[in-house]
């Protein structure tokens, strides 16, 4: 048994190492001499009751059990841990005085799931949002990190210590929303000498007005008098755009123009529509537009195709026979 009012010591001789375990786990004290003379070793527990002496187990608690017994070693494990187990626990080497040394046990508890909430559930590009987390009864107090996609955000936390002398921390996290968060997750991370990878996470929804773009589908070259003009306006949101109107920007659209849903059709074009024709989309979000700006060139001219003039050249041959010397000339009339 533990000698009492007598003077200890802190020896070099008898080495410990301080113990944390997770509640309802077990954990193991070792008190351990580096040269020993055949004193005795025991341990006793923050009261400085006897848990064991050398061999023997004193206190009736059977969840201390003798793990390793020899002339340089204790070794007891304690099982199913509570938090009433936390405390000092020494190891004495029974000299005079007696020799100690000090382990200090502390108990993990973990906390309950992480609860993550919004404020808002559908979100709105442009604006601002809040959300919470919260991990609660734990001992040590957890910590909490943010994460939206890859990148860290940081929260503002409140510890808060509760009757029973555990920790329940809060995070508060404010941010504000872009379309491209939509879809993404926010995770909320706790940090927890217990537990390792302890998340909760919420996708956003994200909704955003329309974008919008102008498609050219004829002509694909420069656009002429006479010809066609064809439009096709490309609309995209979050809810999907209820509406989308043309209009010309300063003025009225042709009125010989057809329009239909997002596609703009104008025969016979001439330099009087020359302007800006503008594709608006509206949806609950708000509103965008893109321009197209016309401009009606000249109609090709239209020049004759050159000809290739051919000269044939005709040549007459004539055959004059004239007469020989000793011919006698032929006589007319007489002569």
């Amino acid at each position: 048994m533990a000698k009492f009012g007598l003077r200890r010591v802190v020896s070099q001789n008898l080495v410990t190492d301080n113990v944390s375990v997770v509640e309802g786990e077990m954990a193991i004290i070792s008190c351990r001499v580096k040269n020993n003379d055949d004193s005795v070793i025991q341990l006793l527990n923050p009261n400085r009751q006897t848990i064991y002496f050398r061999d023997m187990r004193p206190l009736k608690d059977a969840r201390f059990q003798l793990v390793n017994f020899s002339d340089n070693e204790l070794r007891v494990s304690l099982s199913n841990v509570s938090l009433s187990d936390e405390g000092r626990y020494v190891c004495q080497l029974y000299t005079d005085p007696p020799q100690e040394a000090y382990a200090d046990f502390t108990v993990l508890v973990p906390p309950g799931n992480p609860i993550i909430e919004a404020r808002d559930e559908v979100l709105s590009e442009g604006n601002e949002t809040e959300m919470t987390c919260t991990a609660m009864s734990s001992k040590p107090a957890a910590s909490i990190r943010w994460m939206k996609g890859d990148k860290e955000l940081p929260g503002k936390p409140k510890v808060e210590l509760t009757y029973d002398k555990m920790y329940t921390v809060t995070s508060r996290l404010t941010f504000t929303v872009s379309k491209e968060d939509d879809g993404v997750p926010v995770a909320c991370i706790v940090d927890h000498p217990a537990v390792k990878d302890f998340l909760a996470q919420k996708y956003l929804e994200v909704q955003y007005k329309p974008e919008v773009k102008i498609v050219v589908e004829f002509p694909q070259g420069l656009t002429r008098e006479g010809e066609n003009l064809e439009l096709t306006c490309q609309a995209k949101g979050k809810p999907q755009p209820q509406r989308v109107n043309w209009v010309k920007v300063d003025d009225d659209v042709p009125s010989h123009a057809v329009i239909t849903g997002g596609d703009l059709y104008i025969e016979n074009l001439n330099k009087s529509y020359n302007g800006t024709y503008r594709c608006v989309a509206s949806n609950t979000v708000g509103e965008s537009f893109d321009d197209y700006i016309l401009y009606v060139y000249d109609a090709p001219t239209t020049t004759p195709k050159p000809t290739t003039a051919t000269t044939s050249t005709t040549t007459i041959t004539s055959t004059i026979s004239l007469p020989e010397a000793n011919q006698v000339p032929l006589m007319i009339n007489g002569f």
